[in-house]
C-alpha cells in the first residue's frame, strides 16, 4: 500500500454546473462537488495533495481554456495525479467521449469544437511522470424528471473507454445506465457518497477492519455495494499496475470527524509516513488582516529580492570605497618613502581593478532588465558607456587627428578634440530636446565619455616642443584609472539611492494601506482605510484566486452602482482584484482552506502562481508590476 507525498502530487478538478444551451440542464450540485472534494483532498486526514497544487476549473466556456491547464497540471505531478470531472458526458457520432462545458453545443458534430475531448485527458495522463494516476468521472447526459445524467448505449463501458496504463479509473456508471443527481441534493449521488466515504471512512458493515487504511480498491468496493442498495447505478472501475493500493485515508488516524464538528476543522490524526503531524484541530481563519507595522517580518520577506540586491550594491560600494581610498593613500606612501618604486605597480593594479569591477557590474544590466529592474539596468549601462566610451572616443578622435592635423597644420591639433566636444553637446541637446528622462538616460554618460575621450586623444598627440607623446604622461599619472574609479563610485552611489528608495517605498506601501478581509458563512467583508463593505455570497457569481490575487466577480443582475469603486475592475481576470494573498501573515494553504470553508460552492477555482508572479508585486488590476519604479501596489 502506498501513500502519496502531497508536495509532489497534483489534483485537477473540473466541473460544469451551468450551461448556455437549453438542451443541457444545469447541474448546481456539481459546483459543490468540486469545492468539497478540493477541501477534503487538501486537508487531513485525506491530505492527498498540497493546497497550492490543487486546481479547480469550474464552468469554463471553451475547451481552449482547459487544454493548456490540463497538460501543465498533468506534467507537474511526480507522485500522485488526481483528475476529476463532474458534469455532462457526451458522445459524438464515432462514439468518442466528450466532457461538456458551459458553452458546449450538444450536437454530435459540434462536440469537437465546443467540449473537451476525453482524449486530451487520456493523453495528458499517459504522458504524466506521476507514479500513480487516478481518474474519476461523474458524468453522462442529463435528463429532466430526476435531473439524471445519461449517455447513449455503446458497446463498452466508460471505464473501458477511458483505459490508461498505470491508472485507477473510477466512473459513476456504465454507459447505458443513468447516474442520478437528485433534485435539491447538495451533491450528485455518486460524488456525494464518495465524499462521505472520504470524510468518515467506510463503516464496519463493509467488512473493513477498524483502523485499516482506506485504499482506492476498498473505496470502490464500498461504492459498488452502497449505491446499488439505494437504487442507484453501480459504478465501474478499471485498475492497472496496482494503482488500487493507493491509500486515500489513513486508518490509523483515530476516530473519524464527528458530524457536529465544523467542516473546515480536522480531528487530530497521527501522521502518515513523511507527512507533518496534526495533533490538534486547526481553527479556520475568519479574518485576514494586512500587517500595519513598518518593517514587519512579512514585509521583509516580500521585499527579499530588493533587499538582497541592496546588500550586493552595498558590498560593491564598499569595494569602490577601498579603491578610492587606496588611490589617496599611495601618493602619501610614495612621498614619505622618498619615491616608492612599487607605487606605480600598485596604481596600475588599482586601474585594472576599477575597470574590471565596473565592467562586471555593467554585464549584470541585461539580467536586471529581464528580472524587472530596468532602472538599475540603465544605471549600470551608463557606467559601461563611461568606461568603454572614453576608450572608443579616444580611438576615433585619434584617427581623425592623424588624418586632419597634417592637412590643417600643426596649430590645429587642439581643434579636433574641441570640435568633438561641441558635436557631443549638440547631439545631447538635439536628442534631449523632448526631456524624456526614461528614454534619454544615457545623455550624461554619453557627454562624459565624449569629453574625456577627446581630452585623452588631445594628450596623446605629440608635443611639438618636447617631441614626446603626452599619452605616456596620461598613464604615468593614472588619470584614466582615476576616472574609472570615480565613475564607478558615483554610479554605485546613485544605484544605492534608487534601491533604497525601492525598498523604503515598498515597506511604506505595505504598512500604510490597511486592508481587512472578514469571512463568514453569510459573505465576505472588505475594509480599507476609506470604505467598509459587506458582500453576501449569493450576490457573487464566483470568488477565485488567480496566482496570488484574490478576485471577486458579481452576478450579472447585481447593480453596477453598488459595485466597489475602491477596487479596479480587471477585464483580463473578469472580476475585481481584492487583495494579494501574500500580504497576509498566513500560509497560502491556510488562506485557501478558509476560503473553501466559508465560500463553499462560490469558490470557483485556484490557479497556482507563475515564477514571475511569485517574486513581483501586483498592480491594482491584479497584473504583475514588472517595473519596480512603478511603486508597490497593495492589492
Amino acid at each position: 500500500m502506498s501513500r502519496p507525498d502531497p508536495t509532489r502530487s497534483t489534483a485537477l478538478l473540473i466541473g460544469t454546473a451551468t450551461h448556455n444551451q437549453q438542451a443541457l440542464d444545469d447541474l448546481p450540485a456539481v459546483r459543490a462537488n468540486v469545492t468539497e472534494l478540493a477541501r477534503l483532498v487538501t486537508t487531513g486526514p485525506v491530505d492527498l495533495v498540497a493546497v497550492e497544487r490543487c486546481t479547480q476549473l469550474l464552468d469554463l466556456s471553451h475547451p481552449g481554456e482547459a487544454g493548456v491547464t490540463i497538460a501543465e497540471r498533468c506534467g507537474e505531478a511526480e507522485d500522485l495525479l488526481l483528475v476529476y470531472y463532474a458534469g455532462h458526458g457526451l458522445l459524438d457520432d464515432n462514439g468518442e467521449l466528450f466532457l461538456a462545458l458551459s458553452g458546449t453545443n450538444p450536437r454530435p458534430d459540434w462536440l469537437k469544437y465546443t467540449a473537451i475531448p476525453f482524449s486530451w485527458i487520456r493523453d495528458a495522463m499517459r504522458d504524466s511522470p506521476a507514479r500513480t494516476r487516478v481518474l474519476i468521472l461523474d458524468c453522462c447526459f442529463a435528463g429532466r424528471a430526476l435531473h439524471t445524467m445519461s449517455a447513449a448505449d455503446v458497446e463498452n463501458g466508460l471505464a473501458d473507454r477511458s483505459e490508461i496504463q498505470g491508472t485507477f479509473t473510477l466512473t459513476a456508471t456504465s454507459d447505458n445506465v443513468a447516474a442520478i443527481a437528485p433534485v435539491g441534493a447538495e451533491h450528485t449521488a455518486f460524488t456525494g457518497e464518495l465524499l462521505t466515504l472520504l470524510r468518515h471512512g467506510p463503516p464496519m458493515r463493509d467488512g473493513h477492519p477498524d483502523g485499516e487504511d482506506l485504499t482506492l480498491n476498498a473505496a470502490y468496493r464500498h461504492l459498488a455495494v452502497t449505491l446499488p442498495s439505494r437504487g442507484l447505478p453501480r459504478p465501474r472501475q478499471r485498475n492497472t499496475d496496482l494503482a488500487a493500493d493507493l491509500v486515500l485515508r489513513p486508518g490509523s488516524g483515530g476516530p473519524p470527524a464527528a458530524d457536529d464538528q465544523p467542516s473546515g476543522e480536522t480531528a487530530g490524526v497521527a501522521p502518515a509516513a513523511n507527512l507533518p503531524a496534526l495533533t490538534v484541530a486547526r481553527p479556520v481563519l475568519d479574518t485576514l488582516r494586512r500587517p500595519q507595522r513598518l518593517f514587519h517580518p512579512l514585509h521583509r520577506e516580500l521585499l527579499g529580492v530588493q533587499r538582497r540586491r541592496l546588500a550586493v550594491s552595498v558590498g560593491i560600494a564598499a569595494l569602490y570605497t577601498v579603491l578610492l581610498l587606496a588611490r589617496l593613500v599611495v601618493p602619501e606612501l610614495t612621498s614619505s618613502r622618498g619615491g616608492w618604486p612599487g607605487a606605480g605597480v600598485l596604481l596600475t593594479i588599482l586601474d585594472i581593478a576599477a575597470v574590471a569591477v565596473g565592467t562586471g557590474l555593467a554585464l549584470t544590466a541585461a539580467s536586471d532588465a529581464r528580472e524587472g529592474f530596468p532602472g538599475d539596468a540603465r544605471i549600470k549601462w551608463g557606467l559601461a558607456i563611461v568606461i568603454w566610451g572614453v576608450v572608443a572616443v579616444f580611438l576615433l578622435v585619434t584617427v581623425a587627428m592623424r588624418v586632419l592635423v597634417p592637412l590643417l597644420g600643426e596649430d590645429s591639433h587642439s581643434l579636433v578634440p574641441f570640435g568633438s566636444c561641441v558635436i557631443a553637446l549638440a547631439l545631447w541637446w538635439w536628442f534631449g530636446g523632448d526631456r524624456d528622462v526614461l528614454r534619454m538616460w544615457w545623455r550624461a554618460a554619453f557627454v562624459v565619455a565624449v569629453v574625456f575621450g577627446a581630452m585623452t586623444a588631445y594628450y596623446a598627440t605629440p608635443d611639438p616642443i618636447r617631441g614626446r607623446t603626452r599619452f605616456i604622461r596620461l598613464f604615468e599619472t593614472h588619470a584614466l584609472g582615476e576616472l574609472w574609479t570615480l565613475a564607478g563610485f558615483l554610479t554605485v552611489g546613485f544605484l544605492l539611492v534608487v534601491q533604497c528608495q525601492d525598498v523604503l517605498t515598498g515597506h511604506l506601501a505595505l504598512s500604510k494601506r490597511p486592508l481587512v478581509v472578514a469571512l463568514s458563512k453569510q459573505g465576505i467583508g472588505i475594509q480599507t482605510r476609506a470604505h467598509h463593505r459587506f458582500i453576501a455570497w449569493h450576490h457573487l457569481d464566483r470568488i477565485f484566486v488567480a496566482g496570488n490575487v484574490l478576485v471577486i466577480a458579481f452576478k450579472r443582475d447585481y447593480p453596477e452602482v453598488d459595485k466597489p469603486r475602491e477596487f479596479t475592475y480587471s477585464t483580463e481576470l473578469g472580476g475585481f482584484p481584492v487583495a494579494d494573498i501574500r500580504h497576509f501573515p498566513h500560509s497560502r494553504g491556510e488562506i485557501l482552506h478558509a476560503l473553501s470553508h466559508f465560500a463553499g460552492a462560490t469558490l470557483h477555482g485556484v490557479t497556482p502562481p507563475g515564477p514571475d508572479e511569485d517574486r513581483l508585486p501586483t498592480r491594482p488590476d491584479g497584473s504583475p508590476a514588472w517595473r519596480y519604479n512603478e511603486r508597490w501596489s497593495t492589492h
